[in-house]
């Protein structure tokens, strides 16, 4: 029965001298990436199915928040309009009736004179 030792072995030591040999030939201006070549390395990472149904998910989001904005926005002109031409006779009749009671307490204390 034979025990591992908790030395490494001399081949352990050669793999790691050749790793580092490798990492001290490469240039580092050959692992220069842009961005748009990172992008298209992860890619890779996901299987054509989960980007195309991720694509089309978020297609169809920008499209639901476009309409809805729309939508929102033709609403709010429809009930801002619709609320100003309703409203606005009533100020202005409120207006006139205001002027007429004013003018007639003037009359009034014209004719009558100051009240005590």
């Amino acid at each position: 029965m034979e025990f591992p030792s908790s030395q490494p072995s001399v081949d352990q030591f050669q793999v790691v001298s050749n790793e580092e040999q490798l990492a001290k030939e490469i240039d580092d201006d050959q692992l220069e990436e842009t961005l748009l070549e990172r992008i298209e390395g992860l890619k890779e990472m996901f299987p054509v199915k989960l980007r195309s149904a991720v694509y089309y998910s978020v297609g169809a989001g920008w499209t639901l928040l476009g309409t809805s904005f729309s939508l929102a926005r033709k609403a709010t002109w429809v009930l801002s309009t619709s609320a100003f031409i309703m409203i606005l006779p009533y100020f202005i009749d409120k207006e006139l009736r205001d002027m007429e009671k004013s003018q007639l307490k003037q009359q009034q204390q014209l004719l009558l004179g100051p009240s005590k």
